[in-house]
């Protein structure tokens, strides 16, 4: 949803992971445990747990690529026009 610009913003995704699937709320939403934990890091702990438990762990592109320079989800928004 991200990638296709269907979340305009990264609030709209996290209310969206809390109300929409039940993310848990203390995190602040899905996108904010990502920038919490740092992109490289997720993506590591992403990796391990594919090589584990299948691929269905696989981080997706978008955060592979955001992982090269640690970019946040704050970062994507501020640049989006």
């Amino acid at each position: 949803c991200w990638e296709e610009g269907v979340l305009r913003t990264v609030a709209d995704a996290n209310v969206g992971s809390i109300f929409g699937w039940g993310f848990a709320p203390f995190h602040g939403g899905v996108l904010q445990f990502v920038n919490a934990m740092g992109t490289r890091a997720f993506v590591a702990r992403a990796r391990a747990l594919a090589q584990r438990h299948g691929a269905r762990f696989e981080p997706a592109a978008v955060l592979v690529k955001m992982a090269e320079t640690d970019a946040t989800f704050a970062d994507r928004e501020a640049a989006r026009p």
